[in-house]
């Protein structure tokens, strides 16, 4: 009976540690300073390739109003929705949907980019 339990704890300890690695790389793709997967990145209606948020916060520095309000307007945020649903930050999410423009957007990532530094 023990040798059977030792058997099943190694074959347990192989499958935890395979499900383990997976579920760190998933956190990690989660937090808020790493990168999305490359089928995540956002694309910019300018043509520009985002592949985290800070490079999102870079992103809006240089963004036109114009190009700014084809993601964000009454209707829709795509800034928002990719921070909820590629980095799995809802109150990041929810603040940048708060934000009325395009500097507000910015300062609301860089405020949460230095929490996460501190």
């Amino acid at each position: 009976m023990a040798k059977k339990r030792g058997k099943a704890s190694k074959s347990n300890t192989k499958s935890v540690s395979k499900n383990t690695l997976q579920r760190v790389e998933v956190i990690i793709r989660k937090k808020i300073l790493g990168e999305a997967p490359v089928e995540h990145h956002f694309v910019v209606a300018d043509g520009r390739k985002l592949k985290n948020i800070m490079e999102l916060a870079d992103a809006l520095e240089t963004m036109t109003e114009e190009i700014f309000r084809h993601h964000a307007n009454e209707f829709k945020n795509d800034f928002s929705n990719w921070v909820k649903d590629v980095f799995y930050d809802h109150s990041l999410a929810e603040d940048i949907s708060r934000a009325k423009n395009r500097l507000e957007t910015q300062i609301t990532i860089l405020r949460r980019l230095v929490k996460e530094l501190m």
